[in-house]
């Protein structure tokens, strides 16, 4: 079971995993009022989004976004899983930490694939 925490939680204690996903909510916040105030200044057309969003400080930003992204979600899929997939919640049997186990590699793999769908795109 120790294994299994230290495998899935971002670092095992609830501190850290709470800053975390408060430090990535206000990278998001920036980042939007970025892009809002880009749109909400501009008259858009092709050239100007594609120069903008071009741009080598727009790509480190949305590279930081995604990966602000991913932290706050597994910090929240890591919760949700710890919280409600137990033996006895649900109906489940005492293999619960086997499904929490599947559930959390099958979150990784789906952020995996968002990340470098991602980068394929930013980049």
């Amino acid at each position: 079971m120790a294994l299994v925490m230290r495998f899935s939680g971002i670092s095992g204690r609830g501190v850290t995993d709470f800053v975390l996903q408060r430090v990535t909510a206000v990278i998001l916040t920036l980042y939007t009022l970025v892009v809002v105030g880009f749109f909400a200044s501009n008259q858009v057309d092709y050239q100007t989004f594609e120069a903008f969003f071009g741009s080598f400080a727009m790509k480190v930003a949305s590279t930081v976004a995604i990966l602000a992204t991913i932290g706050h979600a597994w910090v929240g899929m890591w919760t949700i899983g710890t919280d409600y997939i137990q033996p006895g919640h649900w109906g489940l049997p005492d293999s619960a930490d086997k499904i929490r186990v599947a559930y959390q590699a099958a979150c990784i793999a789906i952020m995996a694939v968002y990340f470098l769908y991602a980068l394929t795109a930013i980049w």
